[in-house]
């Protein structure tokens, strides 16, 4: 299964004043992208999985790829996506917003650590631990392969 970090940005972005048919095709072709953000979803299947006409999905796809003046990112001309030899897409800035998610769990993580490392260090008045594992904020209760989880994630491992 793959996953999309969706910015908040897009509540500002110029692909809204599209219509709701560009957003939600834009959705699913985030949705389906692969780690470099390819996506095989074609115009047809999402008028079917939106329940549109195939003409209004084809019409959605054709403003993604066309340029867009005023999108903040110039990369292709703002364009939201380019035709792929395969008759797939590329998504434009995918890899850009993967690596800042990323870069925003690493930072996350990197606190977690610190504070639990605190609370193990005796320093501090904290004593409690975090679960470590990504997204969580739980009260963690062992030591799992050197991290410390929470009893959900335990029960995962």
């Amino acid at each position: 299964m793959s996953y999309a970090p969706l910015d908040g940005g897009i509540v500002t972005s110029t692909l809204l004043k599209e219509g709701p048919d560009v957003v939600a095709c834009w959705i699913l072709l985030l949705a389906t992208c692969d780690k470099v953000g390819e996506s095989m979803m074609q115009p047809s299947a999402a008028a079917s999985l939106l329940r549109i006409s195939d003409e209004r999905a084809d019409q959605a796809f054709k403003i993604l790829q066309a340029p867009d003046p005023k999108s903040r990112n110039k990369d292709h001309q703002g364009r939201r996506i380019l035709a792929l030899p395969d008759g797939g897409w590329h998504v434009v800035s995918y890899q850009k917003y993967q690596w800042l998610a990323s870069k925003a769990r690493a930072a996350q993580r990197q606190r977690k650590y610190d504070a639990n490392k605190k609370a193990r260090d005796g320093q501090g008045e904290a004593r409690e631990y975090v679960c470590e594992e990504d997204g969580c904020n739980q009260q963690a209760e062992a030591s799992h392969t050197g991290r410390m989880l929470c009893s959900r994630h335990l029960f995962e491992v």
